[in-house]
């Protein structure tokens, strides 16, 4: 089965955040916006097509397979793409759900990093 994605979004944890944001403002043209996200503040912003998610590097890893990067992909069938990827290593990643018209899921690839999967519903 064909499993085409699009590179939608790439989360990077970032040390120095405040500097991360001018960085890629300014010398990309990124505009960005900050984003709560849960117990961390994040800053979300595009460059042409792309998504950048900047994210505070966490001091303490509280968890085992703390994600290095996180990429996100927009697909045809997410429930395709998360079968495919279990059956090479990779492992399924909460719930499947729908928001504004559009399925979101998960996975995580062999070492451990998540990716977020969308496709129209």
């Amino acid at each position: 089965m064909d499993h085409r994605a699009r590179l939608a979004s790439l989360a990077i944890q970032a040390c120095r955040l405040d500097e991360m944001v001018a960085f890629y403002a300014e010398a990309f043209g990124g505009a960005f916006r900050e984003v709560d996200a849960g117990s961390v503040a994040c800053w979300f912003g595009s460059i042409g097509n792309l998504e950048i998610k900047l994210v505070p590097f966490r001091e303490n890893v509280d968890f085992e397979g703390y994600p290095i990067h996180q990429l996100g992909f927009d697909v045809e069938d997410v429930r395709a793409v998360i079968a495919c990827a279990v059956k090479h290593g990779g492992r399924a990643e909460g719930e499947i759900s729908q928001v504004d018209g559009e399925l979101h899921g998960a996975v995580r690839d062999p070492d451990g990093n998540t990716i977020e999967l969308f496709s129209s519903a």
